[in-house]
């Protein structure tokens, strides 16, 4: 697993698998958050898989999934809602690309400044500007 670590409270990567959940609960998550839909990918562990693991190891787990392109705003506001807690979130989805996008637009829709989040986004390699830009001209 490829961690990309955004700050203190939240790293990000693609999918995890149960014998990653361990090496989470050793690095302090407490939240492990899924932005994949189940059967993405016949390989991939469900979520209640998934969830079961992570209870058992002290961390709660919650989905928020959703398909590349397809993020909506209930899903930023919950984001943001989340970002708002003190607890340690690993977030996750196949790539990694999803769950920083969605990151990215959260922080955007409560006015963080837009070149900090962009700063990020460069340093993971993952593109955000079209993402974040309408909360910036007011469209959202």
């Amino acid at each position: 697993m490829k961690l990309i670590a955004v700050n203190e409270r939240l790293s990000i990567s693609g999918q995890i698998e149960i014998a990653d959940i361990e090496s989470l609960a050793i690095d302090g998550v407490e939240v492990i958050l899924c932005n994949r839909p189940d059967c993405e990918e016949t390989a991939q562990p469900s979520f209640s898989e998934l969830a079961a693991a992570a209870n058992a190891a002290g961390i709660e787990a919650i989905q928020l999934p959703f398909k590349a392109g397809e993020m909506q705003p209930t899903q930023v506001e919950e984001m943001a809602s989340l970002l708002q807690n003190s607890k340690r979130m690993h977030a996750f989805c196949r790539t990694g690309n999803r769950s920083f996008c969605l990151y990215a637009a959260a922080q955007a829709s409560t006015g963080i400044e837009k070149e900090g989040i962009l700063r990020q986004a460069k340093a993971a390699g993952i593109a955000v500007a079209e993402i974040i830009e309408p909360y910036y001209k007011g469209e959202k």
